[in-house]
Protein backbone atom coordinates (compact mmCIF):
# COMPACT_ATOMS: atom_id res chain seq x y z
CA UNK A 1 0.00 0.00 0.00
CA UNK A 2 1.24 3.46 -0.84
CA UNK A 3 1.89 5.68 2.15
CA UNK A 4 2.25 9.44 1.97
CA UNK A 5 2.81 12.11 4.57
CA UNK A 6 3.65 15.80 4.78
CA UNK A 7 7.05 16.62 6.17
CA UNK A 8 7.48 19.84 8.12
CA UNK A 9 10.42 22.01 7.20
CA UNK A 10 12.02 21.20 10.53
CA UNK A 11 11.94 17.54 9.56
CA UNK A 12 14.00 18.10 6.45
CA UNK A 13 17.76 18.05 6.50
CA UNK A 14 19.37 21.18 5.08
CA UNK A 15 22.29 20.40 2.81
CA UNK A 16 24.30 22.99 0.90
CA UNK A 17 25.91 20.45 -1.39
CA UNK A 18 24.26 18.14 -3.90
CA UNK A 19 22.39 15.25 -2.32
CA UNK A 20 24.70 12.23 -1.93
CA UNK A 21 23.21 8.74 -2.19
CA UNK A 22 24.75 5.72 -0.47
CA UNK A 23 26.66 3.38 -2.74
CA UNK A 24 24.27 1.36 -4.88
CA UNK A 25 21.30 3.63 -4.17
CA UNK A 26 21.64 6.35 -6.80
CA UNK A 27 18.45 6.33 -8.93
CA UNK A 28 18.91 5.69 -12.64
CA UNK A 29 16.62 5.22 -15.64
CA UNK A 30 13.91 7.40 -14.10
CA UNK A 31 10.57 7.32 -15.89
CA UNK A 32 7.08 8.45 -14.96
CA UNK A 33 3.51 7.61 -16.00
CA UNK A 34 0.24 9.13 -14.89
CA UNK A 35 -2.35 7.06 -13.08
CA UNK A 36 -5.69 5.86 -14.43
CA UNK A 37 -6.85 9.41 -13.72
CA UNK A 38 -3.79 11.49 -14.56
CA UNK A 39 -5.18 14.47 -12.65
CA UNK A 40 -4.89 12.62 -9.32
CA UNK A 41 -1.85 10.33 -9.25
CA UNK A 42 1.47 9.54 -10.89
CA UNK A 43 3.90 6.63 -10.82
CA UNK A 44 7.67 7.14 -10.55
CA UNK A 45 9.90 4.22 -11.60
CA UNK A 46 13.68 3.82 -11.44
CA UNK A 47 16.48 1.33 -10.91
CA UNK A 48 19.37 1.02 -8.48
CA UNK A 49 22.29 -1.36 -8.18
CA UNK A 50 21.55 -2.04 -4.51
CA UNK A 51 18.40 -2.84 -2.56
CA UNK A 52 19.11 -1.64 1.00
CA UNK A 53 18.41 2.05 0.49
CA UNK A 54 16.05 2.90 3.36
CA UNK A 55 14.71 6.46 3.26
CA UNK A 56 16.87 7.13 0.22
CA UNK A 57 14.37 5.13 -1.86
CA UNK A 58 11.35 7.27 -0.99
CA UNK A 59 10.19 10.12 -3.21
CA UNK A 60 9.74 13.67 -1.93
CA UNK A 61 7.50 16.00 -3.92
CA UNK A 62 6.35 19.60 -3.75
CA UNK A 63 3.95 21.88 -5.62
CA UNK A 64 5.28 25.14 -4.19
CA UNK A 65 8.96 25.07 -5.10
CA UNK A 66 9.98 23.36 -1.85
CA UNK A 67 9.06 26.49 0.11
CA UNK A 68 6.31 25.37 2.51
CA UNK A 69 5.68 21.66 2.83
CA UNK A 70 6.87 18.52 1.13
CA UNK A 71 5.04 15.27 0.52
CA UNK A 72 6.88 11.99 0.87
CA UNK A 73 5.77 8.68 -0.65
CA UNK A 74 7.24 5.28 0.14
CA UNK A 75 7.94 2.92 -2.77
CA UNK A 76 6.93 -0.69 -3.12
CA UNK A 77 9.63 -3.22 -2.27
CA UNK A 78 12.26 -3.45 -5.00
CA UNK A 79 12.05 -6.36 -7.40
CA UNK A 80 14.36 -7.99 -9.90
CA UNK A 81 13.71 -10.23 -12.85
CA UNK A 82 15.87 -12.67 -14.73
CA UNK A 83 15.58 -14.33 -18.09
CA UNK A 84 17.63 -17.05 -19.72
CA UNK A 85 18.06 -17.63 -23.44
CA UNK A 86 20.45 -19.89 -25.30
CA UNK A 87 22.05 -16.97 -27.12
CA UNK A 88 22.55 -14.55 -24.22
CA UNK A 89 22.61 -16.78 -21.15
CA UNK A 90 21.04 -15.52 -17.92
CA UNK A 91 20.41 -11.83 -17.38
CA UNK A 92 19.59 -10.45 -13.93
CA UNK A 93 18.09 -6.97 -13.84
CA UNK A 94 19.03 -4.10 -11.53
CA UNK A 95 16.68 -3.50 -8.61
CA UNK A 96 13.42 -2.08 -9.95
CA UNK A 97 11.47 0.44 -7.88
CA UNK A 98 7.99 1.92 -8.26
CA UNK A 99 6.48 4.69 -6.17
CA UNK A 100 2.92 5.99 -6.46
CA UNK A 101 2.36 9.67 -5.71
CA UNK A 102 -1.28 9.79 -4.56
CA UNK A 103 -3.83 12.51 -3.91
CA UNK A 104 -2.24 15.03 -6.25
CA UNK A 105 -3.92 18.30 -7.16
CA UNK A 106 -5.18 18.60 -10.73
CA UNK A 107 -3.51 20.89 -13.26
CA UNK A 108 -0.57 21.51 -10.94
CA UNK A 109 3.19 21.72 -11.44
CA UNK A 110 5.13 19.41 -9.11
CA UNK A 111 8.80 18.84 -8.42
CA UNK A 112 10.05 15.53 -7.08
CA UNK A 113 13.33 14.14 -5.82
CA UNK A 114 14.55 10.92 -4.25
CA UNK A 115 15.04 10.59 -0.50
CA UNK A 116 13.09 11.75 2.55
CA UNK A 117 15.98 13.82 3.91
CA UNK A 118 16.41 16.25 1.07
CA UNK A 119 17.75 19.80 1.47
CA UNK A 120 15.19 22.14 2.94
CA UNK A 121 14.25 25.45 1.27
CA UNK A 122 15.46 27.76 -0.07
CA UNK A 123 17.92 25.29 -1.65
CA UNK A 124 15.91 22.82 -3.78
CA UNK A 125 16.81 19.12 -3.72
CA UNK A 126 19.40 17.92 -6.20
CA UNK A 127 18.78 16.24 -8.53
CA UNK A 128 15.16 17.32 -8.92
CA UNK A 129 12.60 16.43 -11.57
CA UNK A 130 9.26 17.95 -12.50
CA UNK A 131 5.89 17.10 -13.99
CA UNK A 132 2.42 18.59 -14.35
CA UNK A 133 -0.76 16.74 -13.47
CA UNK A 134 -3.61 16.66 -15.95
CA UNK A 135 -6.52 19.04 -15.54
CA UNK A 136 -9.68 17.51 -14.09
CA UNK A 137 -12.11 16.45 -16.80
CA UNK A 138 -15.06 17.29 -14.56
CA UNK A 139 -14.03 20.39 -12.61
CA UNK A 140 -11.30 22.24 -14.53
CA UNK A 141 -12.31 25.13 -16.81
CA UNK A 142 -12.14 24.68 -20.57
CA UNK A 143 -9.13 27.00 -20.68
CA UNK A 144 -7.21 24.39 -18.64
CA UNK A 145 -8.44 21.39 -20.62
CA UNK A 146 -7.45 22.82 -23.99
CA UNK A 147 -5.15 22.68 -25.71
CA UNK A 148 -3.90 19.22 -24.69
CA UNK A 149 -0.76 18.24 -26.59
CA UNK A 150 0.17 14.57 -27.10
CA UNK A 151 3.24 13.04 -28.78
CA UNK A 152 2.78 9.70 -30.55
CA UNK A 153 5.69 7.46 -31.44
CA UNK A 154 6.34 3.84 -32.30
CA UNK A 155 9.19 1.43 -33.02
CA UNK A 156 11.75 3.77 -31.48
CA UNK A 157 14.88 1.75 -30.77
CA UNK A 158 18.17 3.38 -29.79
CA UNK A 159 19.98 4.55 -32.90
CA UNK A 160 21.10 8.07 -33.73
CA UNK A 161 17.75 8.43 -35.54
CA UNK A 162 15.99 7.31 -32.37
CA UNK A 163 17.89 9.93 -30.38
CA UNK A 164 16.81 12.58 -32.88
CA UNK A 165 13.18 11.57 -32.46
CA UNK A 166 13.42 11.77 -28.67
CA UNK A 167 15.15 15.17 -28.85
CA UNK A 168 12.48 16.46 -31.21
CA UNK A 169 9.67 15.24 -28.96
CA UNK A 170 11.37 17.01 -26.06
CA UNK A 171 11.19 20.30 -27.98
CA UNK A 172 7.42 19.89 -28.43
CA UNK A 173 6.78 20.33 -24.67
CA UNK A 174 3.91 17.85 -24.77
CA UNK A 175 1.61 16.90 -21.92
CA UNK A 176 2.44 13.21 -22.33
CA UNK A 177 3.82 10.61 -24.73
CA UNK A 178 1.93 7.55 -26.04
CA UNK A 179 4.23 4.85 -27.44
CA UNK A 180 2.73 2.23 -29.77
CA UNK A 181 5.16 -0.58 -28.91
CA UNK A 182 8.69 -1.69 -29.81
CA UNK A 183 10.59 0.45 -27.37
CA UNK A 184 14.19 -0.69 -26.88
CA UNK A 185 14.78 -3.37 -29.53
CA UNK A 186 16.61 -5.29 -26.83
CA UNK A 187 15.56 -8.51 -28.56
CA UNK A 188 16.44 -10.75 -25.59
CA UNK A 189 19.72 -8.89 -24.93
CA UNK A 190 18.43 -7.28 -21.75
CA UNK A 191 21.43 -4.99 -21.29
CA UNK A 192 19.88 -3.03 -24.14
CA UNK A 193 16.87 -2.27 -21.94
CA UNK A 194 19.26 -0.52 -19.58
CA UNK A 195 20.86 1.51 -22.37
CA UNK A 196 17.44 2.43 -23.79
CA UNK A 197 16.17 3.78 -20.48
CA UNK A 198 19.42 5.73 -20.18
CA UNK A 199 18.79 7.22 -23.63
CA UNK A 200 15.26 8.44 -22.90
CA UNK A 201 15.73 9.45 -19.23
CA UNK A 202 15.99 13.20 -19.81
CA UNK A 203 12.48 13.11 -21.28
CA UNK A 204 10.91 10.15 -19.47
CA UNK A 205 11.79 11.56 -16.03
CA UNK A 206 9.75 14.71 -16.60
CA UNK A 207 7.06 13.74 -19.13
CA UNK A 208 4.55 10.91 -18.52
CA UNK A 209 5.33 8.13 -20.99
CA UNK A 210 2.68 5.46 -21.63
CA UNK A 211 3.49 2.27 -23.55
CA UNK A 212 1.95 -0.81 -25.13
CA UNK A 213 3.74 -4.04 -25.92
CA UNK A 214 4.97 -4.71 -29.45
CA UNK A 215 6.47 -7.85 -30.91
CA UNK A 216 9.92 -6.70 -29.80
CA UNK A 217 8.64 -6.79 -26.21
CA UNK A 218 7.62 -10.47 -26.51
CA UNK A 219 11.24 -11.62 -26.00
CA UNK A 220 10.33 -15.29 -25.94
CA UNK A 221 12.81 -17.42 -24.01
CA UNK A 222 13.81 -20.56 -25.88
CA UNK A 223 14.69 -22.11 -22.49
CA UNK A 224 11.47 -21.80 -20.47
CA UNK A 225 8.98 -20.16 -22.84
CA UNK A 226 8.53 -16.96 -20.82
CA UNK A 227 7.24 -13.90 -22.70
CA UNK A 228 6.99 -10.14 -22.05
CA UNK A 229 9.16 -10.47 -18.91
CA UNK A 230 11.10 -7.21 -19.23
CA UNK A 231 8.04 -5.29 -20.41
CA UNK A 232 5.88 -6.37 -17.47
CA UNK A 233 8.62 -5.77 -14.89
CA UNK A 234 10.24 -2.54 -16.10
CA UNK A 235 7.11 -0.45 -16.72
CA UNK A 236 4.42 0.49 -14.23
CA UNK A 237 1.33 1.47 -16.19
CA UNK A 238 -2.11 2.04 -14.56
CA UNK A 239 -2.86 -1.64 -13.97
CA UNK A 240 -6.42 -2.89 -13.62
CA UNK A 241 -5.20 -5.99 -11.79
CA UNK A 242 -2.03 -8.15 -11.71
CA UNK A 243 -0.81 -9.72 -14.92
CA UNK A 244 -1.91 -13.19 -15.95
CA UNK A 245 0.71 -14.78 -18.19
CA UNK A 246 1.57 -18.22 -19.50
CA UNK A 247 4.81 -19.45 -21.10
CA UNK A 248 4.59 -19.99 -24.84
CA UNK A 249 5.57 -23.59 -25.59
CA UNK A 250 5.46 -23.47 -29.38
CA UNK A 251 8.33 -22.87 -31.74
CA UNK A 252 9.03 -19.20 -32.32
CA UNK A 253 11.81 -16.62 -32.31
CA UNK A 254 12.66 -14.05 -29.63
CA UNK A 255 10.57 -11.36 -31.34
CA UNK A 256 8.13 -13.04 -33.71
CA UNK A 257 6.31 -10.72 -36.09
CA UNK A 258 3.15 -12.86 -36.05
CA UNK A 259 2.27 -14.18 -32.60
CA UNK A 260 -0.59 -14.95 -30.20
CA UNK A 261 0.13 -15.83 -26.59
CA UNK A 262 -1.46 -15.55 -23.17
CA UNK A 263 -0.81 -12.21 -21.43
CA UNK A 264 -3.74 -10.38 -19.87
CA UNK A 265 -4.04 -7.49 -17.41
CA UNK A 266 -0.91 -5.97 -15.84
CA UNK A 267 0.77 -3.79 -18.46
CA UNK A 268 -0.89 -5.83 -21.22
CA UNK A 269 -4.00 -3.66 -21.55
CA UNK A 270 -5.24 -0.74 -19.48
CA UNK A 271 -6.73 2.72 -19.82
CA UNK A 272 -6.00 6.20 -18.58
CA UNK A 273 -7.78 9.54 -18.71
CA UNK A 274 -5.84 12.74 -19.23
CA UNK A 275 -7.95 15.88 -19.25
CA UNK A 276 -10.52 15.66 -22.07
CA UNK A 277 -9.18 12.36 -23.45
CA UNK A 278 -9.41 8.66 -22.62
CA UNK A 279 -6.82 6.24 -24.01
CA UNK A 280 -7.31 2.49 -24.34
CA UNK A 281 -3.89 0.83 -24.43
CA UNK A 282 -4.24 -2.64 -25.95
CA UNK A 283 -2.20 -5.77 -26.66
CA UNK A 284 -2.10 -7.11 -30.21
CA UNK A 285 -0.39 -10.31 -29.06
CA UNK A 286 -2.91 -11.79 -26.65
CA UNK A 287 -6.42 -13.05 -27.35
CA UNK A 288 -8.80 -10.32 -28.49
CA UNK A 289 -11.69 -12.47 -29.71
CA UNK A 290 -15.19 -12.12 -28.21
CA UNK A 291 -15.20 -13.83 -24.83
CA UNK A 292 -11.54 -13.07 -24.13
CA UNK A 293 -10.60 -10.92 -21.12
CA UNK A 294 -9.27 -8.17 -23.39
CA UNK A 295 -12.37 -8.05 -25.60
CA UNK A 296 -14.77 -8.05 -22.63
CA UNK A 297 -12.79 -5.27 -20.97
CA UNK A 298 -12.64 -3.14 -24.13
CA UNK A 299 -16.38 -3.51 -24.71
CA UNK A 300 -17.34 -2.60 -21.14
CA UNK A 301 -14.80 0.24 -20.98
CA UNK A 302 -15.94 1.87 -24.21
CA UNK A 303 -19.57 1.57 -23.12
CA UNK A 304 -18.78 3.24 -19.80
CA UNK A 305 -16.83 6.30 -20.98
CA UNK A 306 -18.52 9.60 -20.21
CA UNK A 307 -18.05 11.44 -23.51
CA UNK A 308 -19.26 14.68 -21.97
CA UNK A 309 -16.28 14.55 -19.57
CA UNK A 310 -13.75 13.05 -21.99
CA UNK A 311 -15.08 13.68 -25.50
CA UNK A 312 -11.90 12.35 -27.14
CA UNK A 313 -11.26 8.59 -27.15
CA UNK A 314 -8.18 6.96 -28.68
CA UNK A 315 -6.84 3.42 -28.93
CA UNK A 316 -3.19 2.39 -29.09
CA UNK A 317 -1.95 -1.08 -30.10
CA UNK A 318 1.04 -2.33 -32.03
CA UNK A 319 -0.22 -4.26 -35.07
CA UNK A 320 -2.21 -1.99 -37.45
CA UNK A 321 -5.70 -2.67 -38.76
CA UNK A 322 -5.11 -0.63 -41.94
CA UNK A 323 -1.78 -0.95 -43.74
CA UNK A 324 -1.00 -0.36 -47.42
CA UNK A 325 2.70 -1.16 -47.01
CA UNK A 326 3.96 -4.52 -48.23
CA UNK A 327 5.35 -5.36 -44.78
CA UNK A 328 3.38 -7.21 -42.08
CA UNK A 329 0.40 -8.23 -44.15
CA UNK A 330 -1.98 -11.01 -43.09
CA UNK A 331 -0.54 -11.65 -39.62
CA UNK A 332 -2.73 -13.70 -37.28
CA UNK A 333 -2.87 -11.20 -34.43
CA UNK A 334 -3.89 -8.36 -36.78
CA UNK A 335 -6.59 -10.42 -38.49
CA UNK A 336 -8.11 -11.52 -35.17
CA UNK A 337 -8.06 -8.12 -33.50
CA UNK A 338 -9.46 -6.24 -36.49
CA UNK A 339 -12.25 -8.77 -37.01
CA UNK A 340 -13.31 -8.61 -33.36
CA UNK A 341 -12.72 -5.00 -32.35
CA UNK A 342 -13.29 -2.82 -35.40
CA UNK A 343 -17.06 -2.92 -34.84
CA UNK A 344 -16.55 -1.78 -31.23
CA UNK A 345 -14.43 1.15 -32.38
CA UNK A 346 -17.12 2.16 -34.87
CA UNK A 347 -20.05 1.67 -32.49
CA UNK A 348 -18.51 3.75 -29.73
CA UNK A 349 -17.03 6.38 -32.04
CA UNK A 350 -13.37 5.91 -31.17
CA UNK A 351 -11.72 8.96 -32.72
CA UNK A 352 -8.44 7.41 -33.83
CA UNK A 353 -6.30 4.31 -33.39
CA UNK A 354 -2.49 4.47 -33.44
CA UNK A 355 -0.18 1.56 -34.20
CA UNK A 356 3.42 0.79 -35.07
CA UNK A 357 4.97 -2.46 -36.36
CA UNK A 358 5.38 -1.16 -39.92
CA UNK A 359 8.42 1.13 -40.06
CA UNK A 360 6.74 3.98 -41.84
CA UNK A 361 3.99 6.54 -41.47
CA UNK A 362 0.46 6.22 -42.80
CA UNK A 363 -2.71 8.14 -41.97
CA UNK A 364 -6.10 6.98 -43.15
CA UNK A 365 -9.26 8.90 -43.75
CA UNK A 366 -12.14 8.04 -41.43
CA UNK A 367 -12.90 4.47 -42.40
CA UNK A 368 -15.12 1.52 -41.48
CA UNK A 369 -14.57 -1.92 -42.99
CA UNK A 370 -12.41 -0.53 -45.83
CA UNK A 371 -15.05 2.03 -46.86
CA UNK A 372 -14.90 5.76 -46.22
CA UNK A 373 -17.20 6.59 -43.32
CA UNK A 374 -17.21 9.89 -41.39
CA UNK A 375 -18.30 8.01 -38.26
CA UNK A 376 -15.38 5.57 -38.44
CA UNK A 377 -12.01 6.06 -36.74
CA UNK A 378 -8.89 7.47 -38.31
CA UNK A 379 -6.06 4.90 -38.24
CA UNK A 380 -2.43 5.99 -38.07
CA UNK A 381 0.76 3.95 -38.38
CA UNK A 382 3.56 5.66 -36.48
CA UNK A 383 6.25 2.97 -36.68
CA UNK A 384 8.81 5.49 -37.94
CA UNK A 385 10.55 6.23 -34.63
CA UNK A 386 14.05 5.40 -35.88
CA UNK A 387 14.89 1.78 -35.01
CA UNK A 388 17.86 -0.16 -36.33
CA UNK A 389 15.81 -2.21 -38.82
CA UNK A 390 15.35 0.83 -41.06
CA UNK A 391 12.39 1.91 -43.16
CA UNK A 392 9.48 -0.13 -44.46
CA UNK A 393 10.33 -1.84 -47.73
CA UNK A 394 7.56 -0.46 -49.94
CA UNK A 395 3.85 -0.50 -50.75
CA UNK A 396 1.45 -3.18 -51.93
CA UNK A 397 0.49 -0.93 -54.82
CA UNK A 398 1.81 2.37 -56.14
CA UNK A 399 -1.77 3.68 -56.04
CA UNK A 400 -2.93 4.11 -52.44
CA UNK A 401 -6.23 2.54 -51.35
CA UNK A 402 -9.17 4.93 -51.14
CA UNK A 403 -8.90 5.01 -47.35
CA UNK A 404 -5.19 5.99 -47.32
CA UNK A 405 -4.73 9.75 -47.02
CA UNK A 406 -0.94 10.05 -46.60
CA UNK A 407 1.95 7.58 -46.38
CA UNK A 408 5.74 7.65 -46.31
CA UNK A 409 8.52 5.10 -45.87
CA UNK A 410 11.57 7.35 -46.25
CA UNK A 411 11.74 9.55 -43.14
CA UNK A 412 11.73 8.94 -39.39
CA UNK A 413 9.70 11.11 -37.05
CA UNK A 414 6.80 11.34 -34.62
CA UNK A 415 3.16 12.42 -34.60
CA UNK A 416 1.49 15.14 -32.60
CA UNK A 417 -2.17 15.40 -31.57
CA UNK A 418 -3.33 18.74 -30.17
CA UNK A 419 -6.85 18.71 -28.75
CA UNK A 420 -8.22 22.19 -29.44
CA UNK A 421 -11.73 21.82 -28.00
CA UNK A 422 -14.31 19.07 -27.65
CA UNK A 423 -15.07 18.99 -31.37
CA UNK A 424 -11.76 19.64 -33.13
CA UNK A 425 -8.13 18.54 -32.86
CA UNK A 426 -5.05 19.19 -34.94
CA UNK A 427 -3.00 16.20 -36.07
CA UNK A 428 0.50 16.58 -37.53
CA UNK A 429 3.30 14.27 -38.56
CA UNK A 430 6.69 15.77 -37.80
CA UNK A 431 9.60 14.40 -39.79
CA UNK A 432 13.15 14.43 -38.45
CA UNK A 433 15.57 16.82 -40.13
CA UNK A 434 18.31 16.57 -37.50
CA UNK A 435 18.54 16.16 -33.74
CA UNK A 436 16.43 18.97 -32.36
CA UNK A 437 15.26 19.98 -35.84
CA UNK A 438 12.03 18.75 -37.43
CA UNK A 439 9.33 19.99 -39.76
CA UNK A 440 5.68 19.24 -40.40
CA UNK A 441 5.19 16.88 -43.34
CA UNK A 442 1.48 16.12 -42.93
CA UNK A 443 -1.31 17.94 -41.11
CA UNK A 444 -5.01 17.40 -40.68
CA UNK A 445 -7.86 18.88 -38.64
CA UNK A 446 -9.77 16.10 -36.90
CA UNK A 447 -13.49 16.47 -36.29
CA UNK A 448 -14.83 14.53 -33.32
CA UNK A 449 -17.24 12.05 -34.91
CA UNK A 450 -18.97 11.51 -31.56
CA UNK A 451 -20.87 14.70 -32.31
CA UNK A 452 -21.93 13.70 -35.84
Amino acid sequence: MVTARLLSLAGLVSLAQAFAFPEGCEPRQVHIAGGADASKSLSVSWVTDGSECGDFSSVSYSSDGWTKSVGNAAPSSPTRYNQTTTKYGTYVSPYLWNCELPDLAADTEYSFAFGATQPSPPSPPSPSYSFKTAPSATSSPSSSLYPTKIAMVGDLGQTSDSASTVANIAKEEVDFIAHAGDMSYADCDHDRWDSWFDMVEDVSSNTPWYVVGGNHEIEHSDVDGEIFVAYENRFNMPKIKPAEMEPFTGETSCTPSAFLGKYDWGNSFYKFAHGPSTFLMLNSYTDSAPGSPQYAWVESTLAGIDREATPWVFALFHSPFYNSFSDHQGEEQQILMKSSMEDLFIKYRVNAAFSGHVHGYERTNNVAHEALDPAGPMYVIIGDGGNREGHASGFLDSTPPVWSAFRDNTIFGHALVTLLNETHAEFTWEKNVAEGVFETADSFIMENQYYL
